[in-house]
């Protein structure tokens, strides 16, 4: 009998990696999410509440095969695996995401794979239609042959970031790329002690005046060899002098001496610098991540 509970800790976290690793094995990349994924949406601000926002849903008692994740904006992730059991995970799910955010002025949005075809069918039959507010595409790239380094304009360089000493100015670049003031020195400081972040694979691009200028953060999936960056941003005044897809070469470079055979990358369709700069990297689209919403009575 399947039931439905909230998020404890982090064993649950664990658990729901290794359903995601599961997911990947069996049909990548054509999977909701990457590992690192949940490492980043637990730790990428202080307004995350896991116990309210994650719901588990178990197909038999112990037995995870699926998982909601709620966000402030109305947003609601869903992943389920295998996906014969869509129907019925749908079916318990979607009560709790009407209830969690029946609390919230925001409309409400599930997210789907265009790919996932049990789980579109589950949603079209418990009265959830597509919204025409764009999509999120999934980009992936085969890490085969080394690509020629990108020139950097002098006086730049590319490195990852030093230490702990850092997190304040890595923390600052962030909030002055994505234009929020979230990312705090003290989220980034518990974000870089987390059990999956790699220092190796937190990217810097360092100004000739010695600031950060752009960053990109890489999250290895050892056991599917799959590399994922999230995020990746510019601070304003440095942008389009190429610093992003200088700090994807270095990542991929880095992620394929680790053993990773695939790196992967989210971009929204409404964004076309973001998905430009990953077509220029060599990203090509595999899969749309696409908003639903509840018909009205």
């Amino acid at each position: 009998m399947s039931r439905l509970r909230s998020y404890r800790d982090v064993a649950d976290l664990e658990a729901m990696a290794q359903l995601v690793a599961q997911a990947w094995a069996e049909r990548g990349p054509h999977v909701e999410c990457t590992v690192g994924d949940l490492t980043w949406r637990l730790l990428r601000n202080a307004q995350v509440r896991p116990q309210e926002d994650i719901a588990l849903w178990e197909c038999a008692p112990g037995q995870l095969a699926g998982f909601a994740w709620a966000y402030s904006n109305g947003d609601v992730d869903l992943l389920v695996q295998p996906l014969a059991q869509a129907d019925a995970f749908a079916r318990d799910l979607l009560p709790w995401v009407r209830a969690r955010h029946g609390r919230t002025p925001q409309p409400t949005t599930v997210w789907a794979l265009e790919s996932n075809g049990s789980l579109l069918a589950a949603l079209r039959s418990l009265g959830w239609r597509r919204t025409t507010g764009g999509c999120y595409l999934h980009l992936a790239l085969p890490l085969q042959a080394p690509a020629p380094r990108p020139e950097l304009p002098v006086g730049y360089r590319v490195r990852q970031v030093r230490g702990p000493e850092e997190v304040a100015a890595r923390a600052l670049v962030h909030r002055r790329g994505f234009g929020t003031e979230r990312m705090t020195t003290e989220v980034y400081a518990r974000l870089m002690e987390a059990p999956r972040y790699q220092p190796a694979l937190d990217l810097v691009a360092e100004a000739p005046d010695g600031s950060l200028a752009a960053c990109a953060l890489g999250w290895l999936d050892e056991a599917n060899a799959v590399g994922e960056f999230e995020p990746v941003t510019c601070a304003p005044e440095h942008r389009r002098r190429g610093l992003g897809r200088a700090l994807l070469h270095e990542g991929l470079e880095r992620m394929r001496g680790m053993g990773a055979r695939q790196a992967f990358v989210y971009a929204f369709e409404g964004n076309p610098a973001s998905v430009a700069l990953y077509q220029s990297a060599g990203f090509t689209v595999v899969d749309r991540n696409i908003g639903h919403t509840l018909e009205s009575p």
